[in-house]
C-alpha cells in the first residue's frame, strides 16, 4: 500500500515537473527571437534634424519647411565607422574588459549567464542581472530594453544566440562600436574621440583607447570628464586586462599606465549646446511614444532610434512664440534664484492645436530627459476650470445667460463656517452670471453646478480634454472650484480654452505634424481629433464674459502695450495659493502660464505672477502697431442689458445714483430677455429737506432721482 501510494506521488510530481518543463519550454520558444538588423543604421547622415514651417496660413498649412537652426537632434554623433578604420587597441580595449571570450562563443557566454543568474536568485539585489556579452550588449543598445526582468534576459539570450548566425563577429563589433553609451549624450568609438579628446578616431593613445573602453561599465560614473580620477583607475584595470590577455606588451602597457590624457578643453560648451531646449524635449517624447507605437517597440528603443538620427521631423514650433516666452522668463525678476517658485508655460494655435512654444521650468535648463512641468505636472487648476466645468456647460444647455441673476451667498456651512468663501472673503448679494465669472465668484459657481449636475460637468471635461478622478471628483469642490484629486496639467487646460477661441471645437494638440527618414519617406503622421464640445455660439458668449476677466475682473492687473489686441483669460488658484494659473488668449494664440513650488506651498496672495509672463509673452509678440480682433458671428442677440434686474434696459438703469447699471450682453437667439426691467424707478426729492418730495414741494427744489428697488413695479 505505501509502495502504491509512493509510486502515485513520484508520477503526480513527475507529472507537474513535465508540465512546468513543457510550459517554460513553449514560452521560452515564442519569444521573438529576431533583431531588426535596420536598427544597425550605417546612414552618412547621423542627425536627425527638425523643421518649422514659416506660414502663410497655419490653418490651411501653406508654408515652407525651414530647419531649426541649433536644434538638430544628436549624440555627439560622428558618421559611421568601420571596423578596419579603428585603431586595434580601441577594438582590443573594448573585447578585453567587457568580452574576453567574444571570439570563442556563440552570442552567449553560458559560465557567466549561469553565474549571474545564481547572483540573481539568490542576491538581494535585484537590479542586474550581468554576464553580458558584446553581442547581447549591442541588442539592448539597438532596441532600448533593458528592463531588470527574466522575460527580457531570455528573449536577449534567444536574439544574441540569432543574431550571431547572420553577422559575422567583425560586423557585431563594428555595430556595436559605433552604438556603444559613452556618457553625456555621446554614442559610439569616433564621437567619443571627438567629443573627449578632439580627435578623430584613428589619431587615439593606446591610454585614450582605453580610457573610452573604461567608460561602459557606468557612464556616469566613469565619464572622463567628470570623473576623470575614476575613470583612470577604471583604464588602469582595461590595460591590465590587455595586458593579461595577449593584446599589448609590458612595454606599451607601462608607457600607458603612467600617460595623462588631456581632455578636449572646449568639452564644456559642446556639452551645453548638446542640452536640448524645452519644445526639442518634448518632440523627442511624442515622437519616441508614436514611433514605438507604430512599429510595435519599447519607447526606450524608439527614443535610441531617435537619438542616434537620420530622421527628420516637422515641428509644430513657431521660434517667435518660443522666443517669446523665453524672454518673458529671462526678463522676469518674479524667478531670479533658485529659491524662487516653478514655473511653465506652453502656447498653443486656436485653430490648430499645433504647440507653438513651451516652457517646462523658470530655471535654467541643465540637462536632458527632465521634468516638464508643462505636460507632466498635475496640480489643481482652481479657478480655471470654471469656464470648462461649469459656465460654459450650462449656457450650452441653456442653463443661464449672460446676465442670469444669483445671489453671492455661501450654500452650506462647513465646521460652523459659510461654505463656499470667495477670495476677498466676502458675500456680495445679487449679480449677474458674467460679473461672477469676471470676478471668480464661488459661491455662483457652486450653484450653477447644482442645476447642471455633477454628471453633465463630467461630460463636459471629458470633451473639453480634462482628466479627473470619476469617483474621488464627484463633488462642488473639485469641480466648482477647481481642486481636482489628481489636478490637471497646463497642456490639457490650455488647450480646452482654445474652444473659446475656434467656435467650440478641442483638437488633440500637437508637437509635430510628420517625420520621414533622411531618404524623404514618411515613417510616421501625426493623427488630430477634433472634437464638437460646446456650440459656436456658446463659445462667442463665453469668449465674451472671458474679456470681462481682463478688462475689470481678476485679471485686471495684466498690462499690454498693445490696446488693439483683443485679449481674455481666466485666473486660478489652488487652496492656500499653491498654485498660480494664468489661461489666456488672442485672436491668434492661446497661453497657459502656472506658478506654484514642486512640492506644493503657499505663495503671495497678492499679484499672479502668471498674469505677467503672460502679459510679458503677448507683448513680445505683437507689434505696438498690430491689430488683432476677433470676428464676430452675427447668430448672437447683443442687448443693453441692467445689470441688477437682467432685463433689458431703459433710462432710469442708465442713470441710477450708483452710475450706470447698463451692460452690453450677449445671447443666443431666443434666450434674451423679452421686457424691460421694471425695478429701476424714479422719484423726486426735496433738495433742502433731502426727503422724499410731495405735492406742494416747491419745484425749483424738486430733483429727480433713478435706483433700483427689488420687486418694484414702475
Amino acid at each position: 500500500m505505501k509502495n502504491k501510494r509512493l509510486k502515485v506521488s513520484l508520477l503526480i510530481i513527475f507529472s507537474v515537473i513535465l508540465v512546468l518543463v513543457a510550459s517554460f519550454l513553449i514560452y521560452f520558444f515564442t519569444l521573438n527571437k529576431e533583431i531588426d538588423l535596420s536598427l544597425i543604421k550605417k546612414d552618412s547622415s547621423s542627425v536627425t534634424r527638425i523643421f518649422y514651417f514659416d506660414y502663410e496660413s497655419r490653418k490651411g498649412r501653406i508654408g515652407e519647411a525651414r530647419e531649426l537652426e541649433n536644434e538638430s537632434i544628436f549624440s555627439y554623433k560622428s558618421e559611421w565607422t568601420p571596423i578596419f578604420d579603428m585603431p586595434k587597441n580601441l577594438v582590443n580595449a573594448f573585447v578585453a574588459v567587457e568580452d574576453k571570450r567574444f571570439y570563442d562563443h556563440s552570442g552567449v557566454d553560458f559560465l557567466r549567464t549561469g553565474k549571474a543568474v545564481f547572483n540573481y536568485i539568490f542576491s538581494k539585489n535585484k537590479t542586474s542581472f550581468g554576464g553580458s556579452t558584446i553581442t547581447q550588449q549591442l541588442i539592448k543598445n539597438l532596441t532600448g530594453e533593458n528592463e531588470t526582468t527574466p522575460k527580457r534576459k531570455m528573449q536577449e539570450i534567444l536574439r544574441a544566440l540569432n543574431l550571431e548566425t547572420r553577422l559575422t563577429k567583425s560586423e557585431i563589433l563594428e555595430a556595436y562600436l559605433n552604438v556603444v553609451y559613452l556618457s553625456n549624450k555621446c554614442y559610439g568609438v569616433g564621437a567619443g574621440a571627438k567629443l573627449y579628446f578632439d580627435k578623430e578616431i584613428d589619431e587615439l593613445t593606446l591610454s585614450e583607447c582605453a580610457m573610452l573602453a573604461a567608460i561602459v561599465k557606468s557612464p556616469s560614473s566613469y565619464n572622463p570628464y567628470k570623473n576623470y580620477g575614476r575613470n583612470l583607475s577604471r583604464r588602469n584595470i582595461v590595460l591590465k586586462e590587455m595586458l593579461s590577455q595577449g593584446y599589448i606588451t609590458d612595454s606599451e602597457y607601462n608607457k600607458a599606465i603612467n600617460e595623462s590624457a588631456e581632455i578636449n578643453a572646449n568639452i564644456e560648451n559642446e556639452i551645453k549646446q548638446g542640452t536640448f531646449s524645452w519644445f526639442t524635449e518634448l518632440l523627442i517624447s511624442d515622437v519616441s511614444k508614436d514611433l514605438a507605437k507604430a512599429k510595435n517597440i519599447p519607447t526606450e528603443q524608439a527614443r535610441a532610434l531617435i537619438l542616434r538620427g537620420g530622421y527628420n521631423i516637422y515641428a509644430t514650433i513657431d521660434p517667435s512664440v518660443q522666443n517669446a516666452l523665453e524672454n518673458a522668463y529671462k526678463n522676469s525678476t518674479y524667478f531670479v534664484t533658485k529659491a524662487s517658485p516653478e514655473s511653465a508655460a506652453v502656447a498653443i494655435d486656436p485653430y490648430t492645436s499645433d504647440i507653438l512654444g513651451v516652457i517646462g521650468s523658470s530655471h535654467k535648463k541643465e540637462g536632458n530627459l527632465v521634468f516638464n512641468r508643462a505636460v507632466s505636472a498635475k496640480r489643481p487648476p482652481g479657478s480655471t476650470i470654471k469656464p470648462l466645468s461649469v459656465y460654459a456647460p450650462s449656457i450650452d444647455k441653456d442653463l443661464i445667460t449672460y446676465t442670469t441673476i444669483f445671489e453671492d451667498s455661501p450654500t452650506k456651512e462647513e465646521n460652523g463656517t459659510p461654505w463656499p468663501k470667495n477670495s476677498p472673503d466676502r458675500y456680495r448679494g445679487n449679480m449677474p452670471v458674467y460679473y461672477a465669472l469676471a470676478h471668480s465668484v464661488n459661491t455662483v459657481a457652486v450653484k450653477i453646478l447644482k442645476n447642471l449636475g455633477i454628471n453633465a460637468s463630467f461630460n463636459y471635461l471629458d470633451k473639453f480634454g480634462i482628466s479627473y478622478d470619476r469617483q474621488k471628483d464627484a463633488n462642488e469642490s473639485s469641480l466648482a472650484l477647481g481642486q481636482l484629486t489628481n489636478g490637471a496639467s497646463l497642456l490639457e487646460m490650455t488647450n480646452a480654452y482654445s474652444a473659446f477661441v475656434n467656435g467650440g471645437s478641442v483638437i488633440t494638440p500637437k508637437s509635430y505634424l510628420y517625420v520621414t527618414d533622411n531618404r524623404g519617406s514618411k515613417i510616421l503622421e501625426k493623427e488630430s481629433k477634433s472634437t464638437s464640445v460646446i456650440s459656436r455660439e456658446t463659445s462667442e458668449i463665453m469668449r465674451q464674459m472671458l474679456k470681462n476677466v481682463v478688462s475689470d475682473g481678476t485679471a485686471s492687473s495684466l498690462k499690454l502695450n498693445n490696446q488693439n489686441v483683443e485679449v481674455g483669460g481666466k485666473t486660478g488658484s489652488s487652496s492656500n495659493f499653491e498654485d498660480r494659473w494664468f489661461i489666456g488668449f488672442t485672436p491668434d494664440y492661446v497661453l497657459g502660464v502656472w506658478t506654484g513650488y514642486d512640492t506644493p506651498k503657499p505663495l503671495s496672495t497678492g499679484h499672479n505672477p502668471s498674469i505677467s509672463i503672460f502679459g510679458d509673452t503677448v507683448n513680445n509678440l505683437y507689434d505696438e502697431s498690430e491689430e488683432s480682433y476677433f470676428d464676430e458671428s452675427d447668430s448672437l442677440i447683443k442687448l443693453d442689458i441692467c445689470i441688477d434686474s437682467g432685463m433689458i434696459s431703459k433710462r432710469a438703469c442708465e442713470r441710477d445714483e450708483r452710475g450706470s447699471r447698463v451692460v452690453t450682453a450677449y445671447y443666443k437667439a431666443g434666450t434674451e430677455p423679452k421686457e424691460k426691467c421694471k425695478n429701476h424707478i424714479s422719484s423726486y426729492i426735496d433738495t433742502k429737506s433731502g426727503e422724499r418730495a410731495h405735492l406742494f414741494t416747491p419745484f425749483f427744489r424738486k430733483k429727480r432721482i433713478y435706483f433700483y428697488r427689488e420687486n418694484e413695479a414702475e
